[in-house]
C-alpha cells in the first residue's frame, strides 16, 4: 500500500546491542514496533511519508494512522493527489484563495463600496469555511451557508447579492485551478426574490417638501436644500455621489458638474446644467473653498460637527425626512421623494428610451420599473383597441334592471 509512517524513535534494546532499531509501523494497528522486540511500541511523535511529494508530522500515531488512510482513501477513489493541499500555507484552502481573489479584484475598476461587499460576504462564509479546502466545499456546505443566513434574518435580495459573490469566487477558482487541481465548479441554490417598490410623491408634493426644506435649512446651512434639490433635478446621480462632490469638480462657466466615482463603476459622468441651476449654485457657493475641498460641507461648527467637513453619509436623508415629517407626508424615502418620484412624472412627458438616454444616464431593471410608458402612446393604443373591437350598440347603466331576490 501507497505511504506508510515513520518515526527517529529507535528500540534502546537493539541500540544497546549495537543494531539500528529502526521501529516499523503496523498497519492498523496505531502504533510503530520493534520487529526484533515486540514489546517495544511507539505511539508518539511521527510523520507520514505518502509518494515523494508529500511529508507531513504528527504528535500521535493515531493521528497520522487517520491522515494516511484519508490520502488512501483518496487515491482509490482516483483522485488525483495534491500535495498544496498539505502545505503549510495551504494554497488551496478556502481563505487563502479568498485573499487572492481579493487582491485580483483590487487591480480591476471597481468601486471601494463594492470591494467593502465582496469582502464581506467572503468573510461571512470563511467563518465556516476557512480551515477547508475549496474541494471539501461542496453543494452541502454551501447549501448549508445560505440556510444559516436566512435563519440569521437575510432576505432573498440579500441572499441573491451574497449568491452573485460566492459564485464569481467559484468562477474565478476553477479558471485558477482547473488543470492543476481539477476543481470543478458547484451548483448553487436558485434563490428568486421580488423587488420592493419605494413609496413616491407627484411633483406638488415634491415641490411641497422641497420648499419645507428650504425653510428649515436656508438660515443654517442652504447646501442641504441644494443637493437635495439637485437629486430631483437630475436623477441620474445618486446621494453618495452628491456629497462627494469637490469644489474642483464644479463647472459654471460652461454648465457642468463632474461625478468622478458614480456606482456604475465607469470613468466617471456628467450632469449639465441649466444657466437657472448655474445661478442657483453661484448663489449659495458662499464661502468658496478650496478645489479639493467637499461642496456639501458643514459652514459651521457645532457639537460634534466640524466646519469645513463633508456631509455624512445619511445627512441629505435626515433633512429629507425632517422636512417630510412637517409637512405631513410620511413613509418617503429621500430616494423615492427625489430620483424615483421625478423619473415616473417624467413618464407622462417621455418614452422610456428617452428617460434612459436623457435623463437617468442608464438603468438597472429594478429602475426601469418606475418609468412610466409614454402616456401619448398609451392613449394612441387605447384608442386602437376600441377599432379593432365590434362596434355593438352603446349600454347605459342605469338602463340595467336590477336582479329582484326571491321570496
Amino acid at each position: 500500500m501507497k505511504g506508510s509512517i515513520y518515526t527517529r524513535q529507535k528500540c534502546f534494546i537493539c541500540q544497546n546491542a549495537g543494531e539500528k532499531g529502526g521501529l516499523k509501523y503496523l498497519e492498523g494497528r496505531g502504533v510503530l514496533q520493534c520487529e526484533t522486540h515486540p514489546e517495544m511500541v511507539w505511539n508518539g511523535p511521527c510523520e507520514v511519508r505518502f509518494g515523494r511529494p508529500h511529508t507531513k508530522n504528527f504528535k500521535t500515531v493515531q493521528l497520522a494512522e487517520r491522515h494516511l488512510t484519508s490520502l488512501r482513501y483518496q487515491a482509490d477513489r482516483g483522485k488525483e493527489f495534491d500535495q498544496r493541499e498539505w502545505a503549510k500555507d495551504q494554497p488551496l484552502s478556502f481563505l487563502s484563495l479568498r485573499e487572492k481573489f481579493v487582491d485580483s479584484k483590487e487591480v480591476k475598476e471597481i468601486t471601494p463600496k463594492q470591494m467593502v461587499h465582496i469582502e464581506m460576504v467572503l468573510g461571512k462564509a470563511g467563518k465556516d469555511w476557512d480551515k477547508m479546502q475549496i474541494k471539501e466545499i461542496t453543494e452541502s456546505e454551501i447549501d448549508g451557508f445560505f440556510v444559516k443566513m436566512k435563519k440569521q434574518g437575510k432576505g432573498n435580495k440579500t441572499l441573491a447579492n451574497y449568491k452573485t459573490v460566492l459564485h464569481d469566487f467559484w468562477t474565478w477558482a476553477v479558471k485558477m485551478e482547473k488543470r492543476k487541481s481539477k476543481l470543478e465548479m458547484p451548483d448553487f441554490p436558485d434563490i428568486k426574490y421580488k423587488m420592493g417598490w419605494r413609496n413616491i410623491v407627484d411633483m406638488e408634493d415634491q415641490e411641497k417638501i422641497l420648499n419645507e426644506l428650504w425653510e428649515i435649512t436656508k438660515d443654517f446651512n442652504p447646501r442641504i436644500w441644494l443637493g437635495v434639490n439637485l437629486l430631483a433635478l437630475y436623477p441620474k446621480v445618486r446621494p453618495g455621489e452628491m456629497r462627494n462632490v469637490q469644489e474642483k469638480h464644479i463647472n459654471l462657466k460652461d454648465g457642468w458638474i463632474f461625478y468622478p466615482d458614480p456606482k456604475e463603476g465607469d470613468k466617471g459622468k456628467f450632469i449639465h446644467l441649466a444657466p437657472e441651476d448655474c445661478q442657483m449654485i453661484e448663489d449659495l457657493w458662499n464661502p468658496k473653498g478650496l478645489p479639493d475641498m467637499f461642496f456639501f460641507r458643514h459652514v459651521k461648527s457645532k457639537k460634534g460637527v466640524q466646519a469645513g467637513k463633508q456631509f455624512g453619509p445619511k445627512y441629505f436623508k435626515v433633512w429629507w425626512d425632517k422636512a417630510c415629517k412637517n409637512v405631513g407626508i410620511e413613509n418617503v424615502d429621500l430616494y423615492g421623494g427625489t430620483k424615483h418620484s421625478t423619473v415616473t412624472a417624467l413618464g407622462k412627458v417621455m418614452t422610456p428610451e428617452q428617460i434612459q438616454r436623457g435623463v437617468t444616464g442608464h438603468a438597472s431593471d429594478a429602475f426601469k420599473r418606475y418609468m412610466l410608458p409614454d402616456v401619448n402612446e398609451a392613449k394612441l393604443a387605447r384608442q386602437a383597441v376600441a377599432k379593432i373591437r365590434p362596434q355593438t350598440p352603446k349600454h347605459s347603466l342605469n338602463k340595467i334592471t336590477p336582479i329582484k331576490k326571491a321570496n
